[in-house]
């Protein structure tokens, strides 16, 4: 009974680790080690071999490698999941800087849906992207100018806004000009469009005319 009692405690904490569907693993490791001779610690006990024969019901093996499978198309699927996302914001900024790219990747993957509205439609969305591009001159640029204008004070602020206007004008920029009143009103009441680049109307709240 002692004999038994051991053989039985050394596989159940073997098979406590091992999963079902190894069944026929589990059994080669028990005879393996209980093949081998064993004196039982604190019993004058020595069992020179055991063996053990380890089944499983169809039933219970089909229903945990289907578990097995769930688990692992799981994982796999997560594993896609974040590698598109990794791809999706690598792609991000590649268009950041490039916008190109959009119409490249779009040949890649769909050649036939290329169409006339679509390269129209192309330069639209690449130019919309790059206004977003963190290492763009012009994005930098407006950075900068919107953390310098910002501590203006009033007066100058509205000196800023009018010559902006007044060079606007002068190189085809009325809609701009326009807009810019829009957004600054009041600031830009004695604009009026210039004749020609030497031409200046706009002055400095000093009263000095400072190049551009």
């Amino acid at each position: 009974m002692v004999a038994a009692a051991h053989v039985a405690d050394v596989f159940a904490k073997m098979a406590a680790t091992c999963p079902i569907v190894t069944a026929k693993d589990l059994q080669l490791r028990a005879n393996a080690r209980l093949g081998r001779r064993m004196d039982l610690p604190g019993d004058r006990v020595r069992v020179n071999w055991a063996t053990v024969h380890v089944s499983a019901s169809p039933e219970d093996v089909h229903m945990a490698q289907d578990r097995v499978r769930l688990r692992a198309q799981a994982r796999a699927d997560r594993d896609l999941r974040q590698l598109r996302f990794v791809q999706t914001l690598a792609f991000r900024d590649q268009l950041r800087e490039d916008p190109t790219l959009i119409l490249a990747q779009l040949l890649l993957d769909s050649p036939t849906a290329v169409t006339q509205q679509t390269l129209e439609m192309i330069p639209k969305i690449a130019a919309h992207v790059s206004s977003y591009a963190p290492g763009a001159a012009w994005v930098q640029t407006a950075h900068l100018l919107n953390e310098w204008y910002g501590g203006l004070a009033p007066d100058a602020k509205q000196f800023v806004v009018d010559r902006l206007c007044t060079v606007a004008g002068e190189f085809g920029g009325e809609r701009i000009a326009q807009q810019l009143r829009d957004a600054h009103q009041g600031a830009t009441d004695s604009f009026v469009p210039s004749e020609g680049p030497d031409h200046e109307t706009a002055t400095s709240p000093s009263g000095s005319r400072p190049p551009l």
